[in-house]
């Protein structure tokens, strides 16, 4: 029974740390900004004013909620997503070894046609 024991928890800890290593998915249509809050839920998206929706979502870099007036009022990088009147919808904040990856190119309509 003594034995038992160890190899359990050496089980539940090799499950959890792969648990924590893994790439976090984003949709197809995600975009990459700076995201600074100016007066929620006023936003500037790389200087650009723009807003967030009454339900936008962000996420922590350790895929947390995260409440909006709690990012303060300095730069993020983040990727991000809009609804169909442009509003920001859905926020990722970025680790800087994701920041670092490019997002993959779209598709022009140029391309699909050809």
């Amino acid at each position: 029974m003594r034995f038992f024991r160890p190899l359990i928890l050496l089980v539940l800890t090799l499950t959890t740390l792969s648990a924590l290593a893994f790439d976090r998915p984003f949709p197809g249509n995600v975009r990459r900004a700076s995201l600074v809050i100016t007066d929620y839920p006023q936003v500037q998206i790389d200087g650009k004013a723009s807003r967030l929706t009454n339900g936008a979502r962000i996420w922590s870099t350790d895929n947390l909620t995260v409440i909006p007036n709690a990012l303060g009022s300095s730069a993020h990088i983040v990727n991000y997503t809009t609804d169909i009147e442009g509003a920001i919808d859905r926020v990722w904040l970025l680790s800087p070894a994701e920041a670092a990856v490019r997002l993959p190119a779209k598709p022009t309509l140029s391309s699909q046609n050809q």
